[in-house]
């Protein structure tokens, strides 16, 4: 039983909450040690309040998920775990890591609540309006990230946080174009939001927010507030990694054909993973390798 309800948890999805530590590396806090302690426990607490919630939409969503040909396989909707038992177990860990998030912030606990009253408001509305379903994930994304930042009680650059926006519209409109591809004509009987879409209409949109990824990154990368704030003017060389990884997920989208799946796809692509380890020492080695771009100084 314990092993269904972590499956109900989905543990791998907790792989989007590590935008959390984003305001952590980019504040110059990493090597601090009671910041790191407070935004693995923020992680622990926002994870798990949103695990909850997949409980909460797999529970409202046990039909419809019975019709698709890779969700029939949850927990609830094959049958294999009592909802009851179910929802019982997520009633003792949802007040358990609320109050774990209060005791942290309570900004941090009024986004976190936020959160999950945005996203039974996406369960219940916002996921039937066509492009406001994407919008709506991509704002979940937006609150991670503030939510990380507040927490040890630093800023957050606008730009950065443009595209993580814009990176999240890209992962959404990809899952919705992956799930139409592999349901064909039956898309609409599982998701009834999926008859408004096409591919068509939809490689336009990743085409559009792919762009907007490129240029808010960018954006923030030659921004003189960010050479001020990170102590380097050099983060324009972080720009081609990233250019590699959002090409990279176009391959797995329209080569590998695993963009109904974001999330895996990303956990299991050894590029996609090098690319961004990649990334994260670049960025820190500039910020703690002393590379200021001033002349030396002749004595």
């Amino acid at each position: 039983m314990i092993k269904l309800y972590l499956k109900l948890m989905r543990v791998p999805q907790w792989v989007k909450n590590i935008i959390l530590f984003a305001g952590l590396i980019f504040s110059k806090k990493i090597f601090e040690l009671p910041s790191l302690t407070k935004v693995c426990l923020a992680f622990l607490c926002f994870s798990l309040v949103a695990s909850c919630q997949y409980v909460f939409n797999d529970f409202l969503d046990q039909k419809e998920d019975a019709k698709h040909p890779e969700k029939k396989h949850r927990p609830l909707a094959s049958g294999e775990l009592d909802s009851g038992i179910a929802l019982a177990i997520t009633g003792v860990i949802l007040p358990v890591a609320l109050i774990g998030a209060y005791k942290l912030s309570p900004i941090f606990f009024y986004l976190t609540i936020f959160y999950l009253l945005f996203n039974m408001l996406y369960s219940k509305v916002l996921k039937h309006i066509v492009i406001l379903d994407v919008m709506s994930i991509s704002i979940g994304f937006v609150l991670r990230a503030i939510a990380g930042a507040v927490v040890i009680g630093v800023e957050f650059s606008h730009w950065l946080l443009l595209c993580t926006f814009m990176l999240a519209l890209f992962w959404g409109f990809s899952k919705r174009r992956g799930e139409i591809n592999i349901l064909k004509t039956d898309a609409g009987k599982h998701r009834k939001i999926l008859e408004e879409y096409s591919i068509e209409f939809l490689d336009l949109m990743m085409g559009v927010v792919a762009t907007l990824t490129l240029v808010s990154y960018v954006m923030y990368a030659v921004s003189p507030e960010t050479a001020k704030s990170l102590g380097t003017p050099y983060m324009v060389y972080t720009v081609p990694i990233v250019v590699y990884a959002i090409f990279r997920s176009l391959y797995i989208i329209y080569i590998k054909n695993m963009g109904h799946n974001p999330t895996k796809a990303i956990l299991t692509d050894v590029s996609v993973l090098t690319s961004g380890f990649i990334w994260l020492l670049l960025i820190l080695f500039l910020m703690f390798g002393n590379i200021s771009g001033q002349p030396p100084v002749l004595q």
